[in-house]
């Protein structure tokens, strides 16, 4: 009978030791995974730029811009135990009044100054900021471009729906992405304060007087490149800097009541009359 079973065990035995193979596997692919979430040519400038495509699908979704698959292989013979800076805390506000906002990011980087100062000696390095906005919000490209001429941004770029005349029930969702420049500089302390001035669209009529609109957590990675690379063989890592999720942040729009759609219109109606018989008035008046 111990004869019989032994090729039973054996079996068993081999079984298990495969499975506990692949499920080790398994676990350095996620920490993998983890630890670099992306590779791209430096000639490529902004990473919601390669998924232009796919940006409404994923903002309708509420995913997350980083979970779209890119060039993996960009990343092989990569050095993954490089101590790269991390993220001790985010907070994110939404300050202001009436129809423009303006959202504050307070971000603090855990890593030691020298630590921090040793990276960035042997890398250039930026912070993205990718932030997902919903329907019933814009923000003005025109407007970020000043941002980037004053070197606040290192770059920036709105993508999805630009068009800034649109009322709310015609417009669809956008995301603006934010390159700030990590530079050793001992009088930044490596906290950064980032502004992202926003807008509101007309909302539709609503009985409530207010439309609420809110922001999910924003994406936030680090884009960094060995220095001196030659352009043609360069290739920026994008990693996901894990930061615990924000503070929701919603915005509470005015908007008018149904009920007094037809005394508004009928009061826009004579002012207009009104005016037109007063200009045809005094020009038939004048000699």
């Amino acid at each position: 009978m111990a004869a019989g079973s032994g090729p039973c065990l054996l079996a068993v035995a081999l079984l298990a030791a495969a499975w506990i193979s692949d499920a080790s596997s398994s676990n350095g692919q996620a920490h993998g995974s983890q630890q670099y979430v992306n590779c791209m040519p430096c000639s490529r400038t902004y990473v919601a730029d390669a998924h232009v495509g796919s940006l409404a699908r994923q903002l309708s979704q509420h995913r997350d811009l980083t979970e779209v698959p890119d060039t993996a292989d960009l990343c092989k013979g990569l050095a993954d135990e490089l101590d790269v800076p991390a993220l001790s805390e985010v907070h994110r506000q939404l300050v202001g009044e009436g129809s423009h906002r303006r959202l504050i990011y307070s971000v603090k980087f855990g890593n030691s100054k020298d630590g921090m100062v040793q990276f960035l000696d042997g890398y250039d390095a930026s912070l993205v900021l990718i932030e997902k906005l919903p329907r019933g919000v814009f923000a003005d490209p025109f407007e970020l471009q000043h941002f980037v001429e004053r070197k606040v941004f290192l770059d920036v770029a709105v993508f999805g729906d630009t068009n800034l005349e649109l009322p709310s029930a015609l417009s669809n969702w956008s995301a603006v992405e934010i390159h700030f420049d990590l530079k050793p500089s001992t009088s930044m302390g490596y906290n950064l304060v980032i502004e992202l001035p926003l807008h509101a669209r007309y909302p539709p009529l609503d009985a409530s007087d207010y439309a609420t609109v809110e922001f999910g957590s924003p994406d936030l990675l680090l884009r960094y490149r060995r220095k001196e690379t030659h352009p043609d063989s360069c290739v920026c890592v994008l990693q996901n800097l894990d930061a615990t999720p924000v503070e929701k942040a919603a915005w509470r729009i005015p908007c008018g009541d149904k009920a007094h759609t037809g005394f508004v219109s009928s009061l826009t109606f004579i002012s207009a009359l009104v005016c037109s018989m007063s200009i045809v008035l005094a020009a038939s008046l004048t000699p």
